[in-house]
């Protein structure tokens, strides 16, 4: 007996398209984009760096215990919640799909994070972006692979979080929930009906 047949005995909501290469061309481009980000960030600091207009080497201290640590902390309150947040609501829907429950799904089929959680994640993750592009590493490839790293964790985390976030990109949401769920009006779904 082959493995798929055994997996799909012990587990009904396997999904055989969520996995091998369909899997693997669906998440593919999410990685590629932050590291397209992480380049495009690590070569702009080489230019910084080879145009001289790196800070002094006296405020690497200010800048480490200053600007960038109070920058982290405050990133990772935000992020922290984001993904917290679209992680619970995809358990939600999850449930609610396996369930039948359409007045669950309906709530938080629509639901996106809300702008003053994007607004303070993009501005400190610009504040970051900006110290490290101008801070005077001791080397190119010091200061090239380190932006490169930071840059591409904080796209992929927001790029994981924006796919989280839409529920009708998951091929496990697609092939669980009826199509007609989808479709539904949520303002006339949840109308009181009028006797």
């Amino acid at each position: 007996m082959n493995l798929l047949r055994k997996i799909q005995k012990s587990n009904p909501n396997y999904v055989s398209q969520n996995r091998h290469w369909i899997s693997v061309k669906r998440h593919v481009p999410v990685v590629l984009k932050a590291a397209i980000f992480g380049a495009i960030f690590a070569f702009a600091q080489y230019y910084v760096n080879y145009r001289g207009l790196s800070f002094q080497e006296e405020a690497k201290e200010a800048i480490m215990f200053l600007a960038m640590a109070f920058s982290f902390f405050v990133y990772v309150i935000f992020a922290g919640y984001a993904v917290s947040r679209v992680l619970d609501e995809s358990k939600e829907v999850a449930k609610a799909i396996i369930q039948n429950d359409l007045d669950t799904f309906l709530l938080y089929r629509d639901e996106q994070l809300p702008i003053l959680i994007h607004l303070p994640l993009g501005l400190v993750s610009g504040v970051i972006i900006f110290f490290l592009l101008f801070f005077p590493f001791p080397d190119e490839f010091i200061g090239m692979s380190s932006v490169f790293a930071i840059v591409f964790m904080m796209s992929l985390l927001f790029i994981v979080t924006q796919e989280l976030d839409n529920y009708e990109n998951s091929i496990w949401f697609k092939t669980k929930t009826p199509p007609e769920w989808w479709q539904i009006n949520i303002e006339n779904h949840f109308k009181p009906q009028s006797s």
